[in-house]
């Protein structure tokens, strides 16, 4: 890269290519890569709305039906995704093909992004980065659609693309879109928001050197990030959770830092894939031996990929979704540099070609894998076929689910059928009543529990972050109490390891909603528990 106002001179592309012929190559290249896109597209259209982004969905389900954040509904996300569920949810519509399109037009905006950025230099690069953006989270599979992370990214790049262009054009009104940008990120999870602080007094000192108003740029830099969070705080407080809102900023934010939390060993192992890792190493290769892409615009970039890197280790739990902001810079970031290798002379040009040769290769290869990667439905079309024999939309209201995976909200949000009771996680109540957390959450669940006892229980095997199968329940004996003296086990249900790993449920039911199975195992087993506890 180089300066803005001083583009990479011509006597540089003299060398390979004619000019003619370097604009027959770019549109070549630029055909090709929208080839793989689309056929990715076209490949993975059908993908159901799955994992997190679906029990979001249940969330603001509920939220419709009259629960609000952070009062009823008990769960640790931020307010910002709620406001995007919702509006996709009203906009575009609550089912799967809505979500779907939802995350495409994320992959349309970061892929603008990108071109925007890169245009001054060559806009092929952009197109080179989005690309592999686009192709990485599709090889990622269905259970990454429309993830936080990936909006923060797709969000973040956008800040970068209005924060560059007003630097460029000295349209300083374009530092609004940049806070707005950045402030819807922040509003989604807490880890934008130092970032985007620290590229605000960047752009200040920008401005200042260039002889532009500081205090301009800032008051529309700052009017653009507190739009976000005023909207945030008047959605809370017309719901009155100003209170429990701050709850979980206090405390249950910190406690699920806490949890599932990985080895640093594991965290680098994780962080990047082999063909990540190949370009990361072709592309340091190359900006090394250029030296032309050290000017402010570049160091931005770098300062990107490295707050994506600490964003992924300050969450410490290694979840695919963690790598997005980091791999969307450093993608971008090789774009810049191999493409305009290609017309650089001797070491570089020949780095920049097997640069370019192995991302032409690895395209359709993450086309590939995102189209063989089935999110695994036996647990859904299981436990859906569970409660439409157990009563169907008679049960809502008189269900709960006790599970962390998204797998069983996803039901309950496919068959609209509304929970008992706010609880999402359980790991809220599961656990030690000597953590603040579980404490005080049971305190809120049991009264929830009691004004409303769901018929139907569904509990799933395993607590987060460990899999202890059901010996949670061990962990809080008042519950325990309740489930062997009015419930029975109506089925035990487990499932070959998938995608989301090995998952299992059980259903409990209501003594006197139905007779317990008996002569079964599920009967002998349920027996036994009760007699234990009785004694």
């Amino acid at each position: 890269m180089s300066e803005v106002h001083n583009p990479i001179s011509l006597s540089l592309f003299d060398y390979p290519f004619r000019q003619r012929n370097w604009s027959r190559f770019r549109i070549i290249v630029c055909l090709y890569f929208i080839a793989c896109v689309g056929w990715f597209a076209i490949r993975t259209a059908h993908w159901k709305q799955v994992n997190d982004p679906a029990q979001l969905h249940y969330l603001c389900f509920l939220m419709d039906h009259g629960m609000a954040p952070y009062r009823d509904l008990l769960e640790i996300n931020m307010p910002g995704i709620y406001l995007v569920n919702w509006s996709v949810m009203h906009l575009l519509g609550g089912g799967s093909a809505a979500w779907r399109a939802f995350d495409f037009a994320l992959m349309g905006t970061a892929a603008w992004a990108m071109i925007a950025i890169a245009w001054p230099y060559e806009w092929l690069a952009g197109v080179f980065g989005a690309t592999l953006f686009i192709l990485f989270h599709g090889r990622d599979g269905a259970g990454q659609t429309g993830q936080r992370d990936f909006i923060i990214a797709a969000l973040l790049l956008c800040a970068y693309a209005f924060l560059f262009e007003s630097v460029r054009s000295r349209r300083i009104w374009l530092m609004f879109a940049f806070g707005l940008s950045a402030g819807i990120a922040g509003t989604i999870k807490p880890t934008p928001l130092p970032f985007a602080l620290l590229l605000l007094v960047l752009a200040a000192i920008r401005f200042r050197q260039e002889g532009e108003s500081v205090r301009k740029a800032l008051l529309y830099a700052l009017a653009g990030f507190l739009t976000p969070i005023a909207i945030v705080g008047a959605f809370l407080i017309s719901k009155h959770a100003l209170g429990p809102f701050w709850y979980l900023l206090r405390v249950e934010l910190p406690f699920y830092e806490t949890l599932g939390r990985v080895p640093v060993s594991t965290l680098l192992r994780l962080m990047a894939t082999s063909s990540t890792r190949t370009l990361a190493i072709i592309t340091l290769a190359i900006a090394v031996m250029k030296r032309d892409w050290w000017n402010w615009e570049g160091k931005l970039l770098v300062l990107g990929i490295l707050f994506g890197v600490a964003s992924y280790f300050g969450q410490g739990k290694a979840f695919t979704y963690h790598r997005y902001p980091m791999l969307a810079f450093l993608f971008l970031f090789a774009g810049l540099q191999i493409i305009p290798a290609l017309r650089a002379q001797r070491r570089v040009r020949l780095l920049a070609i097997a640069g370019a040769i192995f991302v032409v290769i690895l395209a359709p290869l993450y086309v590939r894998e995102a189209s063989r990667k089935v999110w695994d439905p036996k647990f859904a079309d299981s436990l859906t076929t569970d409660l439409s024999h157990l009563g169907g939309q008679r049960l809502s209201g008189h269900v709960q689910c006790l599970y962390t995976p998204a797998d069983c909200d996803t039901v309950l949000y496919r068959m609209r059928l509304m929970q008992s009771t706010g609880l999402f996680y359980d790991y809220l109540i599961f656990g030690s009543p000597q953590q603040r957390v579980i404490h005080d959450l049971r305190g809120r669940f049991w009264p929830q529990f009691q004004s409303n006892t769901p018929e139907v229980l569904v509990v799933g095997s395993g607590l987060f972050p460990s899999d202890r199968g059901y010996a949670k329940l061990d962990s809080w004996p008042l519950f325990e109490r309740e489930l062997a003296a009015n419930y029975h086990l109506y089925d035990d249900r487990s499932f070959p390891p998938a995608e989301a790993g090995r998952k299992a449920y059980r259903i409990y039911v209501k003594n006197n909603m139905l007779p317990p199975p008996t002569g079964t195992k599920l009967h002998t087993v349920l027996s036994m528990r009760s007699l234990t506890m009785n004694q």
